[in-house]
């Protein structure tokens, strides 16, 4: 499994193949708060059913320095 996620850290993971099945995986091996940051409305829905929040791209842009 995948070891816990400390808080404020971005996780990034290399996609063998479809990149919204490896989210959703992940999404699934992780406990706790998990956060996708999204537009796709399929892989927001699935994301959801796997227990992740979601985030549109807009919410992350506006946390990023001006």
């Amino acid at each position: 499994g995948l070891r816990p996620v400390r808080p404020g850290e971005v996780r990034v993971v290399q996609a063998a193949g479809s990149g919204d099945d490896a989210i959703v995986a992940v999404v699934r091996q992780l406990s706790g708060r998990r956060v996708v940051v999204t537009a796709d409305r399929e892989l927001r829905e699935r994301c959801v059913a796997a227990g992740a929040e979601i985030r549109g791209p807009g919410w992350l842009l506006g946390l990023l320095p001006g």
